[in-house]
Order: C-alpha cells, then structure tokens, then sequence
C-alpha cells in the first residue's frame, strides 16, 4: 500500500508544473554602489533559497556592515527623487528653450527646423536605444545626454545653421538612449522596491511612475516662469514690421503691442491691429504660410540672459545626476537561443511595434506628440506672441504646464473611481471644444483670459492622454517595460517631429484640420484597445471568484 501511494506522489510530481521561481527568467540585474566608506557593494543575484537578499559593504577597518531593507528602501527612493530632479532642471531649460522658437526666429525658421532634425532623429535613436544603454551604461547615457542638451542650448549664443544642426544631430542621436535609460531606472528601482517591501508589484509601479511623472511634468512650469519672468523684467521686446511702409514699433509691459512716439495714430491702427495673428491663418483659400510680416528683437544682454539661465539649468541637471545618483549596472542575461544581447535587444523593439496592445495604441501616441508641437510652434506664435507679446509665451506655456502637472495626478487618483474609457472620452470632447474654438476665435489682445483657459485645458487633456497610455504600458509590460517604452518614444517623437516639420509651412487653420482628423483616427483604434482591457479583466475577476 505504501508503495503504490509512494508510486502515485511521484506520478503527481511529475504532472504538477514546476515551482514558479526556476522557471521564470530575471531578464535584469542591478548593482547599485552606494556613496560609503567603500563603494563595491553590488545587489546579489536572487536567490532561490533566500528570500531576501544581503546588502553590505565594508567599513574602513574591514568590518561588514549590514545594510538594513528601511535603509535600503531610502536608498532607492534616494535615487528616484534625484533622477527626478535631474530630468526637471535640464528639461525645464530644453521646453523653455524650445517654446520661443517659432516666435525668434520668424524669418529663418531656423529654431523649427533645428526642432525637426532633432525629433527626427530621436525617434531613430529609439530603435537601438536598449543597445546603447547596455554598452554604455544607463547612467553614462544619462551623462552624456544631458552634456548634449547643454550643448545645443550654448550653440544658440550663436545662432547659424553650421553651429544650431550639428548639435541638433548629435543631440537627436542620443535622445532615444536616454529615454530608454530612464525608464531601465524607473523599472529596476520598482522591482527592487517591489521586492525589499514585498508588496503589490502593480501599486509599487503605479506610485514611482506618479512620482517621477510628477517631477518631469513639473519641468514645464519651471522654465517658462524663468522665461515669463526676465521678458518682463529684463528690457523691453522690439516689433519690426518686414513691410517697408511701417516704421517699427515695441511693446511695453505689459501692453503688447505700444506705440512708438514717433509713430503717428493712423500707422498705429494699421500696425498695431488685431491682424498680426489673422496673416497665419486661412484666407482666400491659401493653405501655405505667407511669409512673416513682423519680427520680434530682443536686446542682446536680455537674450544672452535667456540662455545663460537655460545653460544654467542644464548644467544643474548635470551635476545633480553625476554626483547624486548612485552607479548603476545592468547585467543583462542570454536568450535560450543564444542570440548576442545586440540582435536581442533590437528584436525586442521591432516586435514591441507589432504587438496587439501596442499596435493600437500607436497612433494615439502619435497625436500626442502632434498636439504637443502645436502648441509649442503655433499656438505661441499664431495667438499668444503676435496678440499678447513675446513675454506672454512664458505665462500661458506655464499655465498648460501647471494644468498638466496637476491633472497628471488627478488622473491617477480619478482612475480608481471612473472607468479609464470615461476618461479618455471626455478629455477627447474637452479637445474637441478646444480645437473648434482655435478654429473660431480671433486672438485680441482684449481677451487675455481666453488665451489662459486654452492653454490650461489643452494641459489638461495631454495629461489624461499621457496618464492612461504610460500606465497601460507600465501594466500590460509589467517585468520588461525598455522595449515598449521605446517604441513609445519613438511614436511620440514622430508626432513632435511632424508638427515641428509642417508649421512653417501651412496655415495655422490646416492644422487645426489635420490635428482634429488625427485625433478621431486615434481615438477608434484606442477605444478598441480599452475595451479589450475591460473584457479582459472582467473575465479574469470571474476567474478570481471561481
């Protein structure tokens, strides 16, 4: 009897799967080096018969000292804030830098298509993105990504083509590997954390992706309140109308636009009138730009402040992510066919591309991008600047930044109560309305609450999009987000790269067209998407109940 019962446990032993933690695959590990007497401590290799690692490091007279899961768990978040505050100054100098452009450069364009080549190139770099943070490192990626920004924001000192493309190349370049470095980080340092604290790897995420989140979208604030702050305060903006026939004239904070003394009434109400904006919209079926009829000038020692301020920033980023975060090294496994880690990786991004769950979600991902270009290249110029005057750029691009900032974690929290799908529809009808009354309104400068309320639901409505499409990525991709985030950024950077390449060269009411034609093409593959989602996780609270 006892055999035969012996017999049958061995039966059942071999038809029952195997333990869950021989076969799972850790594609990652992690080392971190923290700054202690001596820094050779790296994070051991999980272990199948220990539950919890052992963190230590050796003192000066060689004893071990034993780090804590409380002190490493500070540690990790140590290193969350610090990337955090590293991506809000160097990116707070970029946005701001980057909101001016359509406005400065009025005649040459130069600024948009520095933009162009830029986002271009990013959304190529994204494919071998993963491949370069695995030779280079994710925190030497990071390094020299913020070196680049700094650099392409010197080369505006001097702004020409041999000095504004050649930064713009090899910043574009590196700006997929540095999105693919931070998000090695953000899913490390999670999983880590998931792990030291034994909690729910789903809540663990959702908050380190809302705290970092928090931190990057705060970068639109900060910057454009340095650049509202010295338009205004630093010296007066010039006007030059490029007709011969009007004289010029400058605005005085914080009117815009102020007559000259010289000038008499009548050539102030043919200059100073309301169709300074109405030239870039459509008239007598004209769907190209015409050229610019104004250009503003900023006085030299204001504009060399500007960018000492960005280049300041930049360099603040820098020296917080070099000396602050810990190192991080990344030991990345073999596959079972033995494929070098190069075609891996690259594998990995062409099929993420072609994944069911991402597939629909690309072309959203795309407007994104697109309606964030707009409204830094055409909304700054065709309503705010040519209406309220060059220092209005900085308050209104403020304003979308705080809403985005705010309605970022506003969703967070409204996505445990409301259906993401409700979500999503009403802040698709809150764009509608916003692009009906683009397409409606003339910018007068009597109206100054108006340009407010656009730009603050215009970021409101980007930080709902952006909140459900990197929350279903970092759920649906939970143990290996690298790949699908890159794809991510690479569909977002042909949407920025799209509206940065066609504003120069339409009218703005052509865009407004284009951009609502995108949002509908967007929203049906979307929509599908989530509506899985919802099946999908009904079926499985049924198992649950079963």
């Amino acid at each position: 009897m006892s055999s035969t019962h012996s017999s049958a446990k061995s039966h059942e032993n071999l038809l029952s799967p195997r333990p869950k933690y021989r076969t799972e695959t850790v594609p990652a590990e992690v080392g971190f080096h923290f700054n202690r007497a001596t820094a050779q401590t790296r994070i051991k290799p999980l272990e199948s018969q220990n539950r919890f690692p052992t963190y230590g490091t050796e003192n000066a007279i060689g004893e071990s000292d034993t780090l804590t899961s409380v002190q490493t768990e500070r540690q990790l978040l140590k290193n969350m804030i610090v990337l955090g505050l590293g991506f809000v100054f160097t990116f707070s100098a970029l946005a701001a830098l980057q909101s001016l452009q359509s406005s400065l450069f009025l005649e040459t364009v130069l600024g948009l298509h520095s933009l162009t080549v830029l986002y271009s190139l990013a959304a190529f770099s994204c494919l071998y993105g993963p491949i370069f943070v695995q030779k280079l490192t994710p925190n030497w990626t990071v390094v020299l990504s913020f070196v680049l920004i700094a650099l392409y924001i010197s080369t505006f000192f001097y702004p020409k083509p041999y000095t504004l493309f050649p930064s713009a190349i090899l910043l574009g370049l590196t700006f997929g590997p540095l999105f693919c470095a931070q998000t090695t980080f953000l899913m490390q340092l999670v999983s880590r954390m998931a792990y030291l604290t034994d909690g729910i790897r789903d809540k663990v995420q959702q908050r380190y992706l809302r705290l970092f989140y928090f931190f990057y979208n705060s970068s639109r604030i900060w910057g454009h309140l340095a650049t509202a702050l010295l338009l205004r305060y630093g010296g007066d903006v010039y006007v030059f109308s490029t007709r011969p026939q009007y004289p010029r004239f400058h605005s005085n904070n914080p009117h815009f636009p102020m007559l000259d003394l010289r000038m008499s009434p009548s050539l102030y109400a043919t200059v100073a009138r309301p169709s300074l904006c109405t030239l870039d919209h459509l008239t007598d079926d004209h769907i190209f730009r015409n050229p610019a009829s104004y250009m503003f000038s900023v006085p030299s020692n204001l504009y060399l402040m500007l960018i000492s301020v960005y280049l300041g920033l930049a360099f603040l980023g820098l020296a917080t992510v070099t000396t602050l975060l810990d190192k991080f090294d990344l030991y990345v496994s073999q596959d079972p066919l033995e494929r070098p880690p190069i075609l891996l990786s690259f594998r990995k991004v062409v099929l993420s591309m072609v994944d069911p769950q991402l597939r629909l979600m690309i072309p959203m991902i795309v407007f994104i991008g697109f309606e964030q270009g707009y409204l830094i290249a055409d909304f700054t110029r065709s309503y705010v600047s040519c209406a309220l005057g060059l220092e209005a750029v900085g308050y209104t691009l403020l304003c979308a930044g705080a809403t985005t900032t705010l309605g970022a974690v506003a969703a967070h929290h409204f996505m445990k109560h409301i259906r993401r799908l409700t979500l999503l529809l009403a802040a698709a009808l809150c764009h509608a309305g916003l692009l009906m009354v683009l397409w409606l309104w003339t910018p007068v400068r009597d109206d100054v609450a108006v340009f407010y309320v656009i730009a603050a639901g215009w970021g409101l409505c980007n930080a709902v999009f952006e909140t459900l499409t990197t929350t279903h990525l970092a759920s649906a991709f939970a143990y290996d987000w690298q790949a699908p985030f890159a794809v991510y950024h690479l569909a977002q950077c042909v949407g920025l790269a799209f509206a940065f390449g066609i504003s120069p060269v339409f009218v703005t009411d052509v865009k407004v067209y284009l951009m609502a034609g995108m949002l509908i093409l967007s929203l049906c593959p979307y929509v599908v998407m989530e509506t899985r989602l919802k099946r999908h996780q009904k079926s499985q609270d049924r198992t649950t109940e079963l």
